[in-house]
């Protein structure tokens, strides 16, 4: 399948257009749209990362990232999604990896992003395949968001910070038995399916997750790896 798929910078604004389509598929919305055209088309015009995934001429998945400053100078990469039908698929996989290597040509040391600690396919993709590191929880990050996909949710999001360094990233092999001194934290099968049968247990979830991590990084936890049982290890 990664044969089939090509990544390619979206410059143009019908190209940029494909990319929005993706986003405002996988975060819809009753009105409007996740990002506007003439903002996508002053921060591409400006220097911000924009490609997408395609199979012939569909564009399946996209992938938007932008300078930052905050803790020194840094690639901030916002959002990456891929087409429902497309998933599971090594997508994500393949635009990420595309925008490390973007990264490294533009002098960037480091990308960060946020992403939803409950959501387990982002989890070991993020930690495990990609290699990235969490350096921080935020309750509640983007207060409430109305597309389809979190409406109803509160926007706890952990902060990825993905060094970039050597050749390539490295990836973490998924930990079998964890040591007595760490903390594990463990996230559901399928959040997303839980969240539109039954929110209160969603949300039940959210704080579950909210307190166990909230404390392990108040005692100076960091986070190592990902579980074969589906959870988060933090090593005190």
């Amino acid at each position: 399948m990664s044969s089939e798929i090509k990544i390619k910078p979206l410059i143009t604004i019908e190209d940029q257009d494909l990319g929005r389509a993706v986003f405002d598929h996988t975060w819809a919305k009753d009105a409007g749209t996740e990002i506007t055209p003439n903002l996508l088309q002053a921060m591409v015009h400006s220097g911000a990362y924009l490609s997408g995934a395609f199979i012939g001429s569909d564009c399946v998945g996209a992938a938007f990232a932008f300078p930052a400053t905050t803790g020194g100078l840094h690639l901030h990469s916002h959002m990456t999604a891929v087409m429902k039908n497309h998933r599971d698929k090594g997508i994500g996989y393949l635009l990420k990896i595309d925008q490390w290597h973007w990264a490294k040509k533009n002098n960037y040391k480091e990308i960060t992003w946020t992403f939803d600690p409950l959501v387990k396919r982002n989890a070991k993709l993020n930690l495990l395949k990609l290699g990235a590191d969490v350096s921080a929880y935020f309750p509640n990050f983007y207060g409430d968001m109305p597309d389809a996909l979190n409406a109803g949710d509160e926007s706890d999001r952990l902060l990825a910070s993905w060094k970039v360094q050597g050749d390539a990233p490295m990836s973490r092999q998924e930990i079998i038995s964890a040591e007595s001194r760490d903390i594990l934290i463990e996230i559901p099968e399928d959040i997303v399916a839980i969240r539109e049968s039954d929110l209160a247990e969603n949300l039940r979830w959210r704080h579950k997750v909210r307190e166990q991590f909230t404390e392990a990084l108040d005692k100076g936890g960091r986070v190592i790896g990902f579980s074969a049982n589906s959870e988060y290890v933090v090593r005190i």
